[in-house]
């Protein structure tokens, strides 16, 4: 049930906050909680059990980590809860990659694949894994203090507004909120707010742009030339970030419906001078989790300079495969990977670089990332990228009103605006306002329920683009 289908918007939401606001101050959580599991339900009814069954084990190992925190028998526990947690995750994600790569394996050996049947890959399983994992690992180290109530950490793992697609929560952040946290209409308005601004950015900018790439993208190799392939790559970087940051916006806004405070998830990504700081700014909860319980507990940079690079590529490759079982993912996980670690070994001799140029190459360097990130398949990530730079048969494309018509483009121009107009700032050393900042403005002079309706209103003229990380 995405939160930008009319069902949401116009059944579950409304229904939800009326008894979520007429439940007494005490009982709250409970009925979150009942609305999270009937939320989760209606999407992954299969792995519902599941996630319930994994929060009652977290639940108890916790409190027996707690007990044996620094002791052989305390590592063991967490030894087990994690590769219990990973276990779950691979089956449900990586089997049917894997199975068909070794049935591929065979069949050019001469022998008959595997019988198997396909798993079906449950709604937002990678981010609820991260976010046992972390609860287990934060207990171990002392950062947290386990549970004391089995329904706070069930709402911790099924609270509806981030457990399909996000942002990473931690058990730390969140634990006193779960026990009490304060409600009041300021802070319901601001949640309305945040939630109208996310709901435009993806309705309005990036389900309409995506007509724009996925015409690009379903395009042969002879019908691309370069200014298609860029105009279709540069297309899917906007509609990605309108997409997920929206979809965080909206996260943001139904938790302050609620009372909860969380925390970001985007930093106006696309101006940053390198792909190090691109990683700062994108999908914080994410690279912020793989520095702290991937990288750092791998060795970080704490075995010289080598080692450090070489931990480097293991996260950003890990972090490829943790977006999609393909190996289009993986090559998008090392492709970053690799230009951090070359920006490690320039070191400071970058800042003689000018800014703008610094600038101008980390956006190529991610819209050609992008790319095996949309692709289908490596064939046809290459083929594109080949395009983009020269390589291409140039035959008969689409007419300009069929692949971008003015709606699309005008979404296209909005978007590039909202997220290259801070660079303005940035260039001047001054503070420069946000993508949020730009929506806010925008917002305040239409009005946040105009917005909410125009949105509401294209909702049921546009065909409906699922999030692009439901599928992660």
């Amino acid at each position: 049930m995405p939160f930008s289908s009319l069902l949401f918007l116009h059944l579950f939401l409304p229904a939800f906050l009326v008894a979520y606001w007429l439940t007494p101050g005490g009982a709250r959580n409970y009925t979150a909680i009942v609305a999270s599991l009937a939320f989760y339900a209606w999407g992954a009814p299969r792995f519902l059990p599941v996630v319930v069954a994994l929060g009652v084990i977290d639940f108890a190992v916790s409190h027996r980590i707690a007990r044996h925190r620094g002791t052989v028998h305390g590592k063991w526990l967490l030894g087990i809860g994690v590769t219990l947690h990973l276990s779950v995750l691979a089956y449900f994600k990586y089997s049917n990659f894997f199975v068909a790569q070794i049935g591929e394996l065979l069949d050019h050996v001469g022998y008959e694949p595997l019988p198997w049947t396909k798993v079906v890959l449950p709604i937002g399983v990678s981010f609820i894994t991260f976010e046992e994992i972390s609860y287990l690992t934060d207990v171990y180290r002392g950062d947290a203090r386990p549970a004391r109530r089995l329904s706070h950490y069930l709402l911790f793992l099924t609270l509806f507004p981030h457990s399909i697609a996000g942002p990473i929560f931690r058990w730390k952040d969140l634990e006193a909120q779960l026990a009490e946290r304060a409600h009041s209409w300021a802070l319901a308005q601001e949640g309305f707010e945040r939630f109208s601004l996310g709901l435009a950015k993806k309705l309005l900018v990036a389900d309409s742009v995506a007509v724009i790439a996925d015409g690009v993208f379903a395009m042969s190799r002879d019908q691309l030339t370069p200014a298609l392939a860029w105009l279709g790559a540069g297309a899917y970087a906007i509609q990605i970030y309108f997409d997920f940051s929206g979809y965080s916006d909206m996260a943001i806004g139904l938790g302050k419906l609620m009372g909860f405070r969380f925390k970001e998830n985007f930093d106006r990504p696309y101006i940053s001078a390198s792909i190090t700081e691109f990683w700062t700014r994108w999908h914080i909860s994410l690279s912020s989790w793989l520095r702290d319980y991937l990288y750092i507990s791998i060795g970080g940079n704490r075995r010289g300079r080598t080692r450090t690079l070489v931990h480097v590529m293991i996260v950003f490759t890990l972090s490829g495969l943790w977006h999609g079982a393909a190996w289009t993912f993986v090559i998008w996980g090392v492709f970053h990977g690799a230009f951090v670690t070359i920006e490690r070994l320039v070191g400071a001799r970058r800042d003689r670089v000018p800014l703008v140029v610094q600038h101008a190459t980390t956006l190529a360097i991610v819209i050609v990332g992008w790319v095996f990130f949309r692709a289908g398949s490596l064939g046809q990530a290459l083929d594109v990228i080949a395009a983009m730079f020269g390589a291409s048969g140039g035959g008969a494309a689409p007419a300009r009103g069929e692949l971008a018509p003015n709606f699309a483009v005008f979404a296209l121009a909005v978007g590039a605006a909202i997220v290259l107009v801070p660079l303005a700032g940035k260039y001047r050393g001054s503070a420069a306002p946000t993508a949020v900042r730009a929506l806010t403005l925008i917002g305040a002079r239409l009005g946040y329920v105009a917005l909410f309706v125009l949105s509401t209103i294209h909702l049921t003229n546009m065909r409906i683009t699922p999030l692009i990380y439901f599928k992660f």
